[in-house]
């Protein structure tokens, strides 16, 4: 299923479940960088982003098993025990082919990229 046929409260309840797992594979520092894609001169910015996907996805299943499997079965709508190798790779081909995934994905790195940090260690007024 794409992220962008999932729609009204149905939608809201995929952003719960997938908060934890996003959660646990950002906060991996060998995995961190899934979510910055860097752009590559004269390349089109989602193809750059799915070659980054293709060549960290099998470091993510090898570290993250529970939290991929998660991510597939919540946005398929289906159990973790429902899930097999058929199911899971279709889901992991259908996720790089995704258009809006990847959207969010260069989106994503991009606010990263040009968010300046922020101090969240001083009291506002200080």
């Amino acid at each position: 299923m794409k992220l962008s046929d999932i729609k009204g409260e149905r939608a809201i309840e995929v952003i719960a479940d997938l908060i934890e797992p996003v959660a646990n594979i950002a906060a991996d520092k060998e995995c961190a960088d899934l979510f910055s894609v860097k752009p590559v001169k004269g390349e089109d910015k989602n193809v750059s982003a799915r070659k980054h996907l293709v060549k960290k996805v099998p470091l993510l299943l090898r570290t993250h098993k529970r939290d991929v499997i998660q991510i597939i079965a919540t946005i398929d709508g289906k159990s973790v025990d429902d899930m097999n190798l058929f199911s899971i790779t279709a889901a992991l081909i259908g996720i790089v082919q995704d258009e809006a995934l990847i959207e969010l994905f260069t989106s994503a790195a991009r606010s990263v990229e040009e968010t300046p940090p922020i101090d969240t260690c001083t009291k506002q007024g200080e």
